[in-house]
């Protein structure tokens, strides 16, 4: 479904007023259509909520009695909006913005488009919503684990046609909190730059979630030349994409086609590890052991446990202002450099290797691993607090 809000946000509706209803922009709607005066004959039954309904209020100067009783009817039928094409001086009767406010229908007014221009417009806009709720759902259904690799590219298929033999994907996080309004604005604007597109390219963009997947296909000598970043940033702004406005990973290693679910769990691993690092771009080849601990971190029952493991240390440090957390955290900052920790922490060489030695007894570390696992619970726990709240 597609809000009025939304549609207003399309290069075409920039000019639009808001007569009234502003507080009802969040209407769905399924469908544009016009109402014509001189052809309509007062019936009005057809229209119903889900309609964003255009027409000119130009008739109104010769016949304005049924021309307002015409628009107070559909307002009647709660419909998700108006749009009314009006002349500078027009004013719309205060009876029928009452009328409006009352059923929750937003009228907006607009002076120099064509309305079949804006139909068709608006009409793409809730084709192009539907198409990427069904992309979604496929790549749910390939990332989810419980169908075969024939089937994977069975389903990548359907999502297209024209894909070749491999694969390299990239997942784009916003670098404003995301909502599925935002993410459908991305696209919004891909369609408007698409709009006279004919041929099927080998690549697709896709929503999954809060994100934006851009899945590239290629034929396997094709990769032997390929520069993968260079690549992925030309095709995100020759479609309306605008890079610096996302985390951008990338998962660099060419997958076949039946192994779609891999790549995308990498993109989306070097996604989330940009925005952590807070690097613009990021190849899942050098995500470092980030790219290790996020895994762990999408495991819920793993993140209960490292936070339990965190809990232990923020209390102790609460009860004696004994700073473990603030040396944990320099301590995998540092990569265990002793001297660089004293120095970041004001602290004596020994105190440092105190407070660490005190949290592996406190989370009962087994000796022969604590450093590692010390370590590996501080990253993780960085990630949780970035990622997670």
């Amino acid at each position: 479904m597609v809000q009025v809000g939304e549609i207003l946000n399309l290069s075409m509706f920039k000019n639009f007023k808001i007569l009234c209803g502003s507080k009802y922009l969040n209407n769905t709607m399924n469908a544009a259509v016009i109402m014509e005066f001189e052809s309509s004959r007062g019936d009005f039954s057809a229209y119903r909520y889900g309609h964003f309904v255009l027409s000119s209020y130009f008739f109104a100067e010769s016949n304005p009695d049924f021309v307002n009783n015409s628009i107070k009817t559909v307002i009647k039928k709660k419909v998700s909006a108006i749009a009314l094409k009006v002349r500078q001086d027009d004013k719309i009767p205060k009876d029928i913005i009452k009328l409006a406010e009352e059923n929750h229908v937003p009228i907006l007014t607009f002076y120099d488009a064509f309305m079949e221009d804006l139909i068709i417009n608006i009409n793409e806009s809730v084709r192009t919503r539907s198409q990427y709720v069904v992309f979604e759902e496929k790549l749910h259904k390939i990332v989810d684990g419980k169908i075969t690799n024939e089937q994977i590219e069975s389903t990548a298929r359907e999502i297209n046609p024209e894909f070749k033999t491999h694969i390299i994907t990239a997942t784009l996080i916003s670098r404003e909190p995301s909502s599925n309004l935002q993410v459908h604005a991305y696209f919004d604007s891909f369609m408007y730059h698409n709009s006279h597109k004919e041929e099927i390219a080998p690549w697709t963009f896709a929503k999954f979630e809060f994100n934006v997947v851009l899945i590239c296909s290629f034929i396997e000598i094709e990769l032997d030349s390929l520069d993968v970043n260079s690549y992925i940033n030309n095709l995100l702004i020759q479609n309306g994409f605008s890079p610096e406005s996302f985390y951008i990973g990338i998962c660099d290693t060419p997958f076949a086609i039946n192994r779609l679910d891999e790549s995308l769990d990498e993109s989306r691993t070097a996604a989330e590890v940009s925005k952590f690092l807070e690097k613009p771009l990021l190849m899942y080849s050098s995500a470092g052991i980030y790219k290790y601990a996020m895994k762990i971190v999408h495991q819920k029952s793993a993140r209960s446990e490292i936070a339990k493991k965190i809990k232990v240390l923020e209390d102790y440090d609460l009860q004696h202002d004994a700073g473990l957390m603030r040396t944990l955290y320099s301590f995998v900052r540092h990569n265990g450099d002793y001297n660089a920790i004293s120095s970041d922490v004001f602290q004596h060489t020994n105190t440092v290797r105190y407070r660490i030695k005190k949290a592996e007894t406190l989370l009962n570390l087994c000796e022969a691993t604590a450093d590692e696992e010390l370590k590996l619970i501080a990253r993780c726990s960085e990630l949780m607090n970035k990622l997670y709240k």
